[in-house]
């Protein structure tokens, strides 16, 4: 991994240390005040919302992040088309979810869901930090994220500490990413060429968008759902409380997620951009190597301490959480490597399988949840997922183009040996 890699593999990092302060001294006392129910409908709200927000944007994700690999203004081009699109998308999706609350929901529970419906429209907008990202400038996401962060903590904490209504909770739910897209779009436009684009070529990257991106469309469905039914079936099955003990152990098992994110990010450019395709399958089983030697100690720290943290920092309620967080670090672990394999898939254009094979994994997800939290509650929600996303790495992947991530996973197994 190269020097600028690095850098910018640290930079994404240091944004996400506020993000644990916050996570330990400000969300588990916000959570420890409002009490499991609460944390649950929040959760539950921004669930239901973060669907939509995926669906909206077209995986358009990887398609800019791709295009800025190769050529930066062709990027830069894609990205101002893609925005009145999402726009489009997420409207006409939502507004039917949130009329039908309306009539549906308690009072409390419609606060939060216009919250996160305000919250999410908004991230779905943000395509300014993928531009940041691939253009290995994240110290500038950075430096964003932790203002914005920062307000939306002080505000939460202040609601906590006061004692005020956990409806005042809506508004730090909106200024978490109200005030980094804010800052990043002002930036964007001072700092980019913006480029008149012809009806011709708008349409062709319309038709770019759809083509491409409607395969990830059922892709980022699935993805979203599997990642999230879990939540969604233990809320229908078990209530709110439960869902609040969730969201408290999927919470803790993904904080860390940001590590490895950080790595497979910065280091996805010099793969997409790589010619050769037995060179890159070797710079995709270094980064497995690396995603798994940095989630082994972690691993075990939850192992060894996670129990006193929770009584420590959550209170007695959220104790039940522990065991399910033990399983689901392990569900962190498979996503960041399903990632890499994932963007090894789009390097070769696999859109439509990628579409066609989650879709296939959302099915295997919905029956694992369902047998498995019949019958083991939040246990087997968290069973359920890590086994949801072992396959969805492995067998659901292996078909690809004669068995590249196969390979790939062979490739990671014996580095050292053929290394």
């Amino acid at each position: 991994m190269n020097k600028r890699i690095m850098t910018n593999s640290l930079w994404m990092m240091s944004e996400k240390i506020v993000a644990i302060f916050g996570l330990i001294f400000v969300t588990s006392f916000v959570a420890k005040y409002v009490g499991p129910g609460v944390f649950g409908s929040i959760a539950l709200a921004m669930s239901i919302f973060q669907l939509i927000q995926l669906v909206a944007q077209l995986g358009t994700d990887v398609l800019i992040f791709k295009r800025l690999s190769r050529n930066r203004q062709s990027g830069v081009n894609l990205i101002n088309v893609t925005v009145p699109i999402r726009t489009i998308v997420y409207m006409v999706l939502s507004l039917p979810v949130l009329f039908f609350y309306i009539y549906k929901a308690d009072h409390s529970a419609l606060y939060y869901l216009v919250a996160a419906f305000v919250a999410c429209f908004i991230q779905s907008m943000d395509v300014y930090s993928i531009y940041y990202d691939a253009t290995l400038n994240s110290k500038i996401n950075t430096y964003v994220n932790v203002i914005g962060l920062v307000f939306s903590l002080l505000i939460r904490w202040l609601i906590a500490f006061l004692k005020l209504d956990p409806l005042w909770l809506c508004f730090p739910i909106i200024l978490a990413p109200l005030i980094p897209c804010l800052i990043r779009y002002f930036y964007y436009i001072n700092n980019t060429h913006k480029k008149n684009i012809s009806s011709k070529f708008k349409r062709k990257y319309v038709k770019y968008i759809i083509g491409a991106g409607s395969a990830f469309v059922i892709s980022s469905l699935s993805v979203a759902i599997y990642t999230r039914l879990s939540l969604l079936m233990l809320g229908f099955f078990d209530g709110e409380s439960a869902v609040g003990i969730y969201s408290v152990a999927a919470t803790l098992a993904t904080s860390w997620s940001f590590v490895l994110n950080s790595l497979v990010t910065s280091s996805l450019p010099s793969i997409f951009s790589e010619n050769d395709d037995e060179k890159a399958l070797t710079k995709a089983a270094k980064l497995n190597l690396i995603v798994i030697g940095v989630s082994m100690p972690i691993i075990f720290s939850v192992y060894f301490v996670g129990e006193w943290f929770i009584k420590t920092f959550y209170g007695d309620l959220y104790m039940s959480s522990y065991h399910p967080l033990l399983i689901l670090t392990f569900s962190t672990l498979l996503g960041s490597l399903g990632t890499v394999s994932a963007r090894i898939i789009a390097k070769y254009s696999g859109y439509s399988f990628l579409s066609k094979k989650m879709f296939l994994v959302a099915i295997f997800s919905f029956i694992v949840n369902f047998g498995l939290i019949m019958q083991f509650n939040i246990i087997g929600a968290a069973v359920a997922n890590v086994l949801t996303q072992f396959f969805s790495l492995t067998i659901f992947n292996y078909p690809f183009k004669k068995g590249v991530v196969f390979k790939l996973h062979l490739k990671t197994i014996f580095f050292r040996v053929k290394g």
